[in-house]
């Protein structure tokens, strides 16, 4: 199967800044060629002011559909011709389409971390609790997933407070059996929070660098209690075991990184663009052959 487009091949690729640690080319392109088709993911890197002025030329642009990454994933919105109800709802998308002269913006995210959490963790939030540190788009796009399959508390904590009371406040419009709290990243009460939730879950980017300053203590972990163990989220996926994930293993608890919720929104945004269903095992090897190339770089370069 061939996408219809002007030329004999399709364009797709991934909007953000900065990108060079990104690993969505492989993980696309090893699907493209699975399928037999014809195409190429480029890594669209643009600053602030690149960006204004490519948005506003995006009717002449040159490509199939693409993938927006941070900072854009909001300051995409105004310049799509339509987004769908769940990424106005989140507040941020992640994927655009196009269709015929318009372009359409939706959330893979969303869904990606909700099939990551239940297939990959085993996880079903319903009536259950949450911790979620972070109040960015991806954050946002958890806790929508979480509230829309039937979580029951969830609570917010970020540096800014103001934005993690934004999102509580936006949300509570829109699931009203879900009961949100928002309050501050060094809130006492997020240690009895983490003590009663079974899902409490890394939003930030603190993790990326083995330098960062965990997201809160250690030692509010609570240990694991026999058949009662927690699980553990982090979104960063590389490296593998944060600080955050290493404490709560060293705790007992069960963990996982954000390689599932990255495979499967890229596999969504994929079937959003060809129409057909993505081969999710397919990207997976792939990604976890890149992850695995750039462990090993960095142990000779380290």
């Amino acid at each position: 199967m061939r996408v219809k487009t002007r030329q004999s091949f399709s364009l797709f690729g991934i909007l953000g800044f900065p990108l060079a640690h990104t690993l969505s080319p492989r993980m696309q392109e090893a699907a493209f060629e699975h399928l037999g088709i014809k195409a190429f993911y480029l890594v669209l890197e643009m600053r602030p002011s690149d960006f204004k002025f490519v948005m506003r030329r995006l009717r002449h642009f040159l490509i199939d559909g693409f993938n927006v990454t941070v900072p854009y994933k909001s300051a995409v919105i105004p310049y799509l011709d339509r987004v769908t109800e769940e990424a106005r709802k989140i507040g941020a998308v992640n994927t655009v389409c196009r269709q015929g002269k318009r372009w359409v913006g939706a959330n893979t995210d969303a869904e990606g971390f909700y099939r990551s959490l239940v297939h990959d963790g085993g996880f079903h939030p319903r009536r259950k609790d949450a911790v979620v540190f972070g109040a960015g788009g991806s954050a946002r796009a958890v806790i929508y997933a979480l509230a829309g399959h039937g979580a029951r508390h969830i609570l917010i904590a970020n540096r800014h407070p103001a934005r993690a009371e934004k999102i509580a406040r936006d949300f509570r419009k829109v699931f009203k059996l879900c009961r949100f709290t928002a309050i501050k990243l060094t809130d006492p009460a997020i240690r009895k929070a983490v003590e009663q939730a079974p899902l409490i879950i890394n939003a930030t980017s603190a993790g990326l660098k083995p330098s960062d300053t965990p997201v809160f203590k250690a030692s509010w972990i609570p240990p694991a209690k026999k058949g009662g163990r927690k699980l553990f989220y982090d979104l960063i996926y590389s490296p593998a075991r944060t600080r955050f994930l290493k404490a709560a293993a060293g705790r007992g608890h069960r963990i996982l990184n954000g390689v599932g919720m990255l495979v499967h929104q890229g596999a969504l945004a994929q079937e959003l663009w060809l129409k057909r269903p993505a081969p999710v095992a397919v990207m997976r090897r792939a990604l976890a052959a890149a992850l695995k190339e750039k462990d090993s770089r960095g142990k000779k370069n380290a």
